[in-house]
């Protein structure tokens, strides 16, 4: 195997698992659902036995995995694109 194609296959593997990254954990979208929402205290019981506060918690934690996940996913297509150029004109 020879250079080019050692950085051509590193560039597709990069690429298809930042496509797999990216296809689980896709960017975060808009909320596009029409409406007001119930504002609630932190401390207000909800029927699954948590509060609020610790529901909002857990979004949080959700979001922030969500976010940091598939800006990873999109760093390694750009990086699989970048070996690929690398393989191309080298």
């Amino acid at each position: 195997m020879t250079c080019m194609q050692l950085l051509n296959t590193i560039g597709l593997v990069f690429a298809m698992v930042g496509v797999l990254i990216i296809f689980r954990f896709g960017p975060p979208q808009p909320t596009l659902e029409p409406g007001v929402g119930l504002g609630l205290e932190d401390g207000t019981l909800l029927p699954n036995g948590r509060t609020v506060a610790d529901h909002n918690r857990a979004v949080e934690k959700r979001r922030f995995l969500h976010s940091r996940t598939s800006k990873i996913g999109l760093g390694l297509v750009f990086l699989g694109f970048a070996f690929q150029l690398w393989a191309t004109w080298s």
